[in-house]
């Protein structure tokens, strides 16, 4: 019987243990290695932080999905992954396999930040989401109505813009005075999105009297306040960390082959770019021919289902096809205010039924993976 081991419990395998549950493999052991039983799922983040979602609405259970693929699910973080070998280390265990998948996600960037660490609050990995919330409820139970709260939020992409409007919204209704403030090294917010998107965000973070610094660079963070690369002190009672993704400390103890940035690189079929029986999928990678792709879950749910139809390949004999990521997909960032800012190709809306549409994707993803 041959061994399928998954590192990792991102969308791709989410999606590839759930398809194995419908039409299994014969002569397949199957085996999923995860530090976390939840998949939080990361589009309804800024909704849990803002009290729209519970803990049960964002999350897939891990076990129970596995249970229902005849796979085993190992609760551990692995060390490393040695491709000539086919051995993953496992705390102090190794397992052999005959093949072999890695969707571990990355880490948040720039955490050599002195004080970032010890100070700020970081969403991923994502399950970290329940930790922060708690925070911030500890905060508010604590904090006069009609005082500032001061919120720093480092960092300007899409996570940055939307955790800071759900911060702002959920500080606002439990009574204190939300002073949020979004840092952000570049010269704009939303770098990735278009200038006419942008400037629509711009717009409805400062009717919401959210700030906005570009061109700073956050340079140190204490426990009460960070410090930006003008030398000025910005005074956060809750400071969160959202300044991009890094590799996982599984890839840098790996033996995989690996891009300029330290992502496992892989080919457009997401196997290994050496030829190696493992494959990959999600923010972990890095695709050959393509070294500027985002790391955003919309290309992790696209190549969900070529990272299945590939492993099947090889598994029972065809011909792997290729991923090419899309030029273009449809952008909806929750503005925490019971709308939504839409960008589809040429369009762009701000508006209740963007956040319906947006809801709806959300509740029905989950929803796939539900096993009760």
């Amino acid at each position: 019987m041959r061994r399928l081991i998954l590192v990792g419990g991102g969308h791709a395998h989410v999606f590839l243990i759930h398809g194995l549950a419908r039409r299994a493999v014969n002569d397949l052991e199957v085996v999923l290695i995860s530090p976390y039983e939840r998949h939080h799922y990361s589009g309804m983040v800024p909704g849990y932080l803002r009290g729209v979602y519970d803990d049960r609405d964002l999350t897939i259970d891990l076990p129970a999905l596995c249970r229902a693929a005849d796979a085993r699910f190992v609760q551990a973080l692995a060390d490393s992954i040695h491709g000539p070998e086919r051995i993953v280390h496992v705390e102090s265990d190794r397992l052999s396999f005959d093949l072999a998948s890695v969707d571990v996600g990355c880490d948040a960037a720039h955490l050599d930040i002195p004080g970032a660490c010890d100070h700020a609050w970081t969403l991923r990995p994502m399950s970290r989401v329940a930790a922060l919330r708690d925070r911030l409820d500890s905060l508010l139970s604590n904090h006069p109505a009609g005082t500032p709260l001061a919120i720093a939020v480092v960092g300007g992409g899409a996570a940055g813009v939307e955790v800071a409007l759900a911060l702002d919204e959920r500080v606002r209704r439990a009574g204190p005075t939300p002073q949020v403030t979004v840092f952000n090294a570049g010269g704009s917010i939303l770098p990735d999105y278009s200038a006419a998107l942008r400037a629509r965000a711009e717009h409805i973070l400062a009717r919401r009297g959210v700030e906005v610094r570009t061109g700073r660079r956050v340079e140190r963070v204490e426990p009460d306040g960070v410090v930006d690369s003008t030398g000025e002190r910005t005074p956060s009672h809750l400071t969160v960390w959202l300044t991009g993704a890094a590799p996982t400390a599984i890839l840098h103890a790996s033996e995989l082959p690996k891009d300029p940035h330290g992502y496992f690189l892989v080919d457009a079929t997401l196997r290994s770019a050496d030829g190696a029986p493992i494959w990959g999928a999600g923010d972990c990678i890095g695709i050959e021919g393509h070294p500027t792709l985002a790391k955003a879950g919309v290309y992790a749910v696209r190549e969900s289902p070529i990272l299945d139809r590939n492993i099947r390949t090889h598994l029972t004999g065809g011909t792997p096809v290729r991923y090419d990521p899309q030029s273009s997909f449809l952008a909806l960032l929750n503005t925490a205010d019971g709308k939504a800012l839409l960008r589809w190709k040429a369009i762009i809306s701000h508006s209740r039924w963007a956040w319906w549409l947006k809801d709806r994707i959300d509740r029905q993803f989950v929803g796939n993976y539900r096993t009760t």
